[in-house]
């Protein structure tokens, strides 16, 4: 996949959340400017050839788009951190889900790929904002490379460590599983600083967790985001499969 899909998608995701959120709570600036997001995505991607898009751009492009996501995480006041969720008949690639609050319920048969925002539910525990695309077309890639699925902690690991170093996203993906605890180091070619990625992460990262929640077919709730001298350390914990949540 070439790096204009990427930065076309991240502007298309952005620009999709803000204009429906500005649609939502009436906010004309918030749709302006998703507007702009998803007008820009086209530009990308018509652009001939990835060498044109240079990792300056990049690091521009992400740095905006977590500006966008934390002013919409602040006002929407989501207090939970990232779950994410293995594939499933109401989500066939999975998604991410940021709950209303750290004391959190999920009911996984409310769920669906054209929920954007989950409120009609009958507790209020269970509510909270719901990523069905953010990183997929990434594990898409992952698998691709594999032949297959991924179906184990090594297969994510080998696969996003060629897929993101192919790229020039990332120079390495280390993952280490120990019983329902996940610890991930990705180290970024890219300007990165973490702040605000346990809530919601860039597409490289979410794209991880995915492959983790798949393989493993278990729900992953994120810990902790650190910037360390290897790279991003992330810490997780796998919280129960899907039965279990249903």
């Amino acid at each position: 996949m070439e790096l204009k899909y990427v930065v076309g998608g991240l502007l298309a995701v952005s620009g999709g959340v803000l204009a429906l959120n500005g649609f939502i709570n009436a906010n004309q600036e918030y749709i302006n400017l998703g507007i702009a997001g998803m007008f820009l995505s086209a530009i990308v991607l018509i652009i001939k050839s990835s060498k044109y898009v240079k990792k300056e751009s990049l690091d521009i492009i992400l740095k905006s788009q977590k500006e966008v996501f934390n002013n919409l995480l602040n006002n929407l006041k989501l207090e939970g951190n990232a779950i994410y969720i293995p594939p499933y008949e109401n989500l066939p690639s999975g998604g991410i889900f940021i709950p209303l609050h750290e004391n959190f319920d999920i009911d996984l048969a409310r769920f669906d790929e054209g929920t954007l925002f989950l409120t009609d539910v009958p507790n209020e525990k269970a509510m909270g904002l719901l990523m069905a695309s953010l990183g997929k077309e990434l594990l898409k890639k992952y698998e691709e490379h594999l032949e297959a699925s991924v179906s184990s902690v090594p297969d994510v690991e080998s696969a996003a460590s060629s897929v993101l170093k192919t790229l020039g996203l990332a120079n390495r993906v280390y993952i280490e599983e120990n019983g329902e605890d996940l610890r991930v180091i990705v180290d970024p070619e890219f300007s990165c600083e973490p702040n605000g990625c346990e809530k919601l992460p860039c597409p490289i990262c979410a794209s991880i967790f995915l492959g983790l929640a798949k393989a493993t077919n278990q729900l992953i709730s994120i810990q902790n985001f650190q910037k360390k001298e290897h790279g991003i350390e992330i810490t997780a914990k796998k919280i129960g499969g899907v039965r279990e949540w249903m």
